[in-house]
């Protein structure tokens, strides 16, 4: 399904409030969560750029999957990211935030499995994950999951 021009009307709204200015079309389509038109701007993103994606950051240091992992609805948009640049799964942002660690955040525990699967968590030693599942300050998914009360019961 494609994107409608309201979703585009909405993102560019955004875009040209000042706190917004910052954030890529992208960012801002991933924020909103509208998942058809991310998947419509990266069809449209030239081939030359894809490997570039990790690097684009807003003024927090969030990729556009940190953006996605705010929402399980997501998923499939962040296949799609992920198919063309793999490092975005292990982008930090300002706070040494991993993706995973925004899903958990925001208690959307579909995204986390899909995340923990592609990063295939399980195989990995405590010493490696934990770099994925704590901060820079030493919060961990679950002290934040606590924290947010997004925790699945």
């Amino acid at each position: 399904m494609a994107a409608d021009n309201s979703d585009i009307r909405s993102i560019t709204d955004l875009y040209n409030t000042s706190k917004y200015k910052k954030y890529s079309e992208l960012h801002l389509a991933a924020h909103s969560k509208k998942k058809d038109l991310v998947l419509d701007l990266l069809k449209i993103l030239p081939a030359d750029c894809n490997r570039k994606l990790s690097g684009i950051k807003n003024d927090h240091g969030n990729t556009i999957l940190h953006e996605e992992a705010t929402s399980d609805a997501m998923k499939d948009a962040g296949e799609e990211l992920m198919n063309r640049d793999a490092k975005l799964l292990t982008a930090s942002n300002n706070l040494g935030e991993k993706p995973i660690f925004c899903a958990a955040r925001y208690g959307q525990s579909q995204m986390f499995d899909f995340l923990a699967d592609k990063m295939e968590l399980e195989k990995l030693s405590p010493g490696e994950s934990k770099a994925h599942l704590r901060r820079n300050d030493g919060t961990t998914v679950l002290h934040i999951s606590i924290a947010t009360e997004c925790f699945v019961e």
